[in-house]
């Protein structure tokens, strides 16, 4: 689909069929989406296919508001995480992709990216890995979108250990959205941009 077309025809939709989508389909827009530029390549995203109902309903118990009602309907719901072991996520990235990468590119991902990770101050990890998973989000929205599916970020659930717990996940993974997808008679509205003029300047 022509690039402006699918921006202009993605909106947000909140209700859902809530008849199943594929895994397979879900599988192959996490890797379209997964084509998203990040950071020193670190790919600092994790995802979770909330696929069984026992797991779904547990969720529902850290998600407020009319969101439960989103997550219930949905054909799939995907949880997106951060990977916060920066160092570890590095030298994995120079083990699985070691027969592809260059000798410069596995010494920055064994050894250079790992010392430049540990010294990162707090705030400014979480502002680095909250930059990562908005390019990897907005390109998971784009895919749902290509694939025919409507979708939607919810922002509106405790992002807390539990939801580790829930669907047992390692705790360097931090939960940062859960993004609802499926089928549904409603294709969202055109919400207002601003003018150009108001947010651009040429100097």
């Amino acid at each position: 689909m022509d690039f402006v077309k699918l921006n202009k025809s993605r909106h947000a939709v909140k209700h859902f069929d809530g008849k199943k989508i594929p895994t397979v389909d879900v599988k192959q827009i996490i890797s379209a989406a997964s084509l998203a530029p990040s950071a020193h390549n670190i790919q600092s995203w994790h995802f979770v296919i909330v696929e069984s109902d026992e797991k779904r309903a547990a969720l529902l118990s850290e998600v407020k508001g009319s969101n439960i009602e989103q997550v219930k309907e949905a054909g799939a719901v995907i949880v997106v995480f951060s990977d916060t072991d920066l160092a570890e996520r590095s030298r994995e990235i120079a083990r699985y992709g070691a027969e592809e990468l260059n000798d410069e590119q596995l010494e920055r991902f064994n050894s250079r990216y790992p010392h430049m990770f540990e010294g990162f101050e707090e705030m400014y990890e979480t502002s680095y890995l909250s930059i990562n998973i908005g390019l990897v989000t907005m390109n998971l929205m784009y895919a749902i979108k290509n694939r025919g599916y409507e979708g939607n970020i919810i922002l509106g659930f405790e992002r807390t250990p539990r939801v580790n717990e829930i669907l047992e996940v390692e705790r360097r993974y931090r939960p940062e959205l859960i993004i609802s997808l499926g089928n549904s008679e409603s294709k969202g509205h055109a919400s207002y941009r601003l003018p150009q003029e108001r947010i651009v300047e040429i100097r």
